[in-house]
């Protein structure tokens, strides 16, 4: 295998592994977020935005090097995106949930 090959390889596992983490710790971060009363989903879209034109920054400063480098900038944001629409599915399960508790103790 060659050096770039495997170097792309690693990147590759690296973002793997931090988009379990990153879709681990949203998750938590919008349940607290629910249960502070905090619009949930309106935080995770301005995190998002902040860390996606984090990594168009990157790619296009990179512009210059080789393809690996934009192709690892490229998964990282997938994964980010992946992350993020995973803690939104957590949020609309926790929304009828909350809503059902609720409408109990109203009744």
């Amino acid at each position: 295998m060659k050096r770039e090959e495997r170097a792309l390889l690693q990147e590759r596992v690296k973002t793997l592994v931090l988009g379990h983490a990153l879709e681990a710790v949203l998750s938590q971060f919008a349940k607290a977020d629910q249960a502070a009363g905090r619009d949930a989903e309106a935080d995770l879209t301005r995190l998002e935005t902040l860390l996606l034109n984090a990594a168009q920054g990157l790619a296009d400063r990179a512009t210059a090097q080789k393809l690996s480098v934009l192709v690892a900038v490229e998964d990282v944001s997938a994964t980010v995106r992946a992350a993020f629409d995973a803690a939104r599915q957590t949020i609309d399960r926790i929304r009828p949930a909350d809503e059902a508790v609720e409408t109990a103790i109203a009744a």
